[in-house]
């Protein structure tokens, strides 16, 4: 039921790109999405969350600036930060969440990706 979820969040966000294509990796934490342009890939490095700070790696070859929201399990949003990449891991203070599943979603000028994220 979760991944037919997530596949339609998927779906929904990727239909916006004219001609993107989702690979995702075998150990279900890495999104790349492929572009006619370029190549966007979001890494979620602690998932589950366990120490109060969620980190991530992002590599885009044009997008500079991201956007990140986490909603619960009823669709509200709890957390949202954007900034700037400026180093290879993003690191995000999250301890304010209690322990549950949220969806974590990445947002770029060209490209959104939509995760699933526990925290403990």
């Amino acid at each position: 039921m979760n991944r037919i979820l997530l596949f339609i969040l998927l779906s929904v966000f990727t239909l916006s790109q004219s001609t993107a294509t989702l690979q995702k990796d075998s150990n279900d934490s890495t999104i790349t999405v492929k572009t006619d342009k370029e190549k966007e890939k979001l890494t979620v490095l602690t998932n589950p969350v366990k120490d109060g700070y969620l980190k991530i790696t992002f590599t885009s070859a044009h997008s500079n600036d991201i956007t990140l929201t986490i909603i619960n399990s009823l669709g509200k949003q709890v957390y949202n930060a954007k900034r700037g990449v400026n180093s290879d891991v993003q690191t995000f203070d999250v301890s304010k969440l209690t322990a549950g599943i949220y969806f974590l979603r990445v947002s770029t000028s060209s490209s959104n990706f939509v995760k699933k994220l526990i925290i403990r």
